[in-house]
């Protein structure tokens, strides 16, 4: 693990289990309460921006690129595209971030929410984890549930098939392209700049780790490890979020062991950590209060 310091952020290279390289960056005290913070498929860290700038700078933030995302390696055959590899690069950050005996609350975006559950019976992730935040996000049946694409039926789980798994370039990014982002994944009042901000991010994602990524989320099915987050869990939704609509969330919490709230915000749709920036900044907050006690008295 090579560590380097950019400014107020320390920048870390950390290698997962097959080799892949990983871009990750921690904010903040390092004897802070820590959150690790998983972003969504398409876009990179940088997607946590807004949420980062809300919390209490007393925290120790660490955030890093999924694998075919940002700066992190993109791998080069079908085998590095996976639910365990994703598992596999949340545990590797977890190890490398998190010293042995501490906790952390754990937060995952739409991919990076379900990197946590594709973790859940992870020795590493179940000794590291105090609290998990998951926020737009689904465990199974991604297509048939999605409403992006308006058509009946069938056709409509096809089209977000279609659009999950296509290859193509998003770009350039421009006014007609961010009126169809926002459609497909934010809320109708979404804030102009919010919807540049998110349509700048997703074409900066090369199209075949993005297709690779959608076709992996196209067969989904983590109910099972889903099941074994033991740590105090809070889901979130858009009441807008046609992606992962709050069936989703409900899903999941009926899963969870340990669920502590299922909390559904109003007008806005699937980019949570830009839309709703304080939201949820005040619910990592409350976890890393409630359940980093430990942390807090060091």
């Amino acid at each position: 693990m090579a560590i380097r310091h950019v400014g107020r952020a320390r920048e870390l290279q950390v290698r997962s289990a097959d080799g892949t390289l990983l871009h990750a960056e921690v904010r903040g005290p390092e004897d802070g309460p820590t959150l690790v913070l998983a972003h969504c498929w398409a876009t990179s860290l940088a997607s946590w921006g807004p949420v980062v700038r809300e919390l209490d700078p007393n925290l120790r933030v660490v955030l890093y690129d999924q694998r075919g995302h940002g700066r992190s390696q993109t791998p080069l055959t079908r085998a590095g595209y996976s639910t365990d590899k994703l598992a596999d690069d949340l545990c590797a950050v977890l190890e490398a971030t998190v010293p042995e005996g501490r906790r952390a609350v754990v937060a995952g975006h739409s991919m990076g929410g379900m990197t946590i559950m594709a973790a859940g019976d992870r020795r590493v992730f179940r000794d590291r984890a105090g609290a998990v935040l998951l926020t737009n996000t689904g465990c199974t049946q991604l297509p048939k549930r999605s409403t992006a694409i308006p058509l009946p039926g069938p056709l409509g789980a096809l089209g977000a098939r279609a659009f999950l798994q296509a290859p193509l370039p998003l770009g350039p990014a421009n006014a007609v392209s961010a009126r169809a982002l926002k459609f497909l994944v934010m809320g109708k009042e979404a804030d102009p700049r919010t919807v540049r901000l998110c349509a700048r991010l997703v074409h900066a994602c090369g199209g075949v780790p993005r297709g690779r990524w959608g076709g992996v989320m196209s067969g989904l099915e983590l109910d099972d490890t889903a099941r074994r987050i033991s740590a105090p869990t809070v889901v979130v939704v858009g009441t807008q979020d046609k992606l992962t609509p709050p069936w989703h969330a409900h899903h999941i919490a009926g899963l969870l062991p340990n669920c502590e709230e299922v909390r559904e915000v109003p007008g806005t749709g699937h980019m949570g950590p830009l839309e709703n920036p304080r939201v949820l900044s005040d619910l990592l907050e409350k976890l890393a209060v409630d359940h980093l006690r430990a942390e807090l008295a060091a």
